[in-house]
């Protein structure tokens, strides 16, 4: 890793450095400066988990190359045997390869690309595919949606075709995997979790052995300092850590010791099927101000669209489970759903297709009052809080008065 990184990307190292823990941690701040387009005949993706707000990163011909090769080395065991797959990604690095990947193995492959829940899922009846390929979100809204139409119970469910789901994306939290397992009759290993980001690809994948994360090969993953990741995150249990990873695959963009910041369990080494690996439970979510809603987005805009509507006021965005809901200080005015679709637009494609909920989006006139009643912690003078909160807003919240 240490001589990857010093042949490939001189300016991260000291005359001093001798090894990889010599080397500073990629934060937010200073991973900046890469972000930028690079050679002809790349490829660029917008990407927000390092740089606060969304940058274009370049990924090389060659990288795409073994970034494609390597997930057809990843799932073509596993689904041999399969020929039809459906694909519903929506937008991104891992949605613009998908399709290659699976023809590649040699199934036949709808893509739904952006297209209506409901086109989807007469898609999925017709088509019977036997692979589904998408991301946590859009799955949990395929499964609800393809049990209402199957008149199915929502305790019983129908196996139908699907006989392998692959997710890409967000977090899979465990109620959506159990209910996608029920639903479609599948064990927990004919469901595959695939972990990654725009800057590095694929970091880990579910393992139908053991079940927990199994980092791909060619990656280091590590736990980041507290006072590199944010010192103020809220803790999540005595084995949860934020990762940062540093590969010798990448050569367009320096994953060397770059935070994710992502907030991983159990992250270890431990022997399956005799060998030894580095492995994690699973991802918990973030310690930052960035979004899970249909794709990653940081709440930069946001902030920025709030702010200059109405300069002084406060506000949260509660996150949880891939939804989102926005509580703002003071009076609606009529134009501001409209700004908000404005601001993003693929969001609010995603919700007029019916990949995800609409944002719920409330004022409040004493916010000093729905803060005491959601217990938030006041804002430390000259230190502006963190905005966005995994937890659900709960109805009493917004009562008028203190119980």
């Amino acid at each position: 890793m240490f001589r990857h990184a010093l042949d490939h990307f001189p300016a991260l190292g000291e005359d001093t450095a001798e090894g990889l823990d010599d080397l500073p941690f990629l934060d937010h701040r200073r991973a900046r400066a890469w972000y930028r387009p690079s050679a002809d005949g790349s490829r660029c993706f917008s990407s927000t988990g390092t740089s606060g707000h969304p940058k274009r990163l370049a990924w090389a011909p060659e990288e795409d190359a073994w970034y494609v090769g390597e997930k057809q080395a990843l799932f073509g065991p596993w689904l041999a045997g399969l020929s039809r797959a459906f694909v519903s990604l929506a937008v991104g690095h891992n949605a613009g390869s998908a399709r290659q990947v699976l023809e590649g193995l040699g199934l036949e492959v709808h893509d739904a690309g952006l297209s209506p829940l409901d086109e989807q899922c007469s898609a999925i009846a017709a088509r019977q595919p036997e692979v589904l390929y998408c991301s946590p979100s859009i799955l949990a809204r395929l499964v609800d949606r393809l049990r209402d139409r199957s008149g199915a119970p929502r305790e019983g469910g129908r196996p139908g075709s699907i006989r392998r789901v692959i997710t890409n994306g967000e977090v899979l939290f465990p109620s959506v995997r159990a209910r996608a397992q029920e639903f479609f009759g599948i064990g927990a290993a004919h469901l595959m979790d695939t972990y990654g980001s725009t800057e590095i690809g694929t970091i880990a994948t579910t393992c139908p052995a053991c079940g927990a994360y199994h980092f791909l090969d060619g990656l280091y993953p590590e736990p980041v300092p507290p006072e590199v990741a944010l010192p103020s995150a809220p803790a999540d249990g005595p084995d949860a850590v934020v990762l940062a990873v540093s590969s010798v695959k990448r050569t367009s963009f320096p994953v060397v010791r770059l935070v994710t910041y992502d907030v991983v369990q159990g992250l270890r080494r431990q022997v399956c099927g005799g060998v030894s690996r580095f492995t994690m439970d699973r991802v918990l979510g973030r310690c930052d101000d960035l979004l899970n809603y249909g794709e990653l987005f940081s709440s930069f805009e946001l902030a920025d669209l709030i702010r200059r509507r109405f300069p002084v006021a406060r506000w949260y965005a509660f996150n949880p489970r891939n939804d989102l809901a926005l509580v703002i200080e003071g009076v609606e005015p009529p134009d501001f759903r409209d700004l908000l679709r404005d601001r993003f637009p693929l969001h609010s494609r995603l919700s007029d297709l019916g990949l995800v909920d609409e944002p719920r989006i409330r004022f409040v006139r004493d916010f000093d009052a729905f803060a005491a009643r959601a217990g938030l912690a006041a804002t430390v003078e000259g230190k502006e809080p963190r905005h966005v909160l995994t937890v659900t807003p709960d109805p009493s919240w917004f009562d008028e008065e203190v119980p």
